[in-house]
């Protein structure tokens, strides 16, 4: 009887430990979020597929093609829906245009990061509702 006991007791305990290993690694940041957040990426923009908010930056955006008017940044949950790693990468290097505009700002991390970066936007292809400029 204290075998059953202790060898449920012993598979319980697998079990926990097997359901703590799998939930730990699922939380794992991927190496191109790792980037996007320590690069500051979030001062402009937002992945809410992925829980990732916008955060407050001191510099208000603006674009002067719009007369001034406040153009809020992209979520960029879907960016991978429309643009494969090589164009995301010549987009944070202001070497090509979306709607006939550059990217803000150039991307100043390394060649490898870029690379991950890049990557790991093109695989982002959740629905994302369209906002309207402010």
């Amino acid at each position: 009887m204290w075998k059953l006991t202790f060898t449920s007791f012993a598979a319980g305990i697998v079990l926990i430990c097997l359901g703590a290993s799998r939930a730990s690694a699922g939380d794992a940041v991927a190496p191109g979020q790792k980037i996007f957040t320590d690069n500051k990426c979030t001062q402009c923009h937002a992945i809410d597929a992925l829980k990732i908010a916008k955060v407050k930056s001191d510099e208000e955006e603006k674009d002067d093609d719009e007369g001034g008017k406040k153009v809020e940044p992209p979520d960029l949950g879907d960016a991978g829906k429309d643009h494969d790693a090589a164009f995301i990468t010549k987009w944070l290097m202001k070497e090509e245009k979306i709607d006939g505009k550059k990217h803000k700002k150039k991307f100043k991390g390394s060649e490898e990061d870029l690379k991950v970066l890049a990557d790991w936007l093109a695989t982002l292809k959740y629905d994302v509702p369209k906002k309207k400029d402010k």
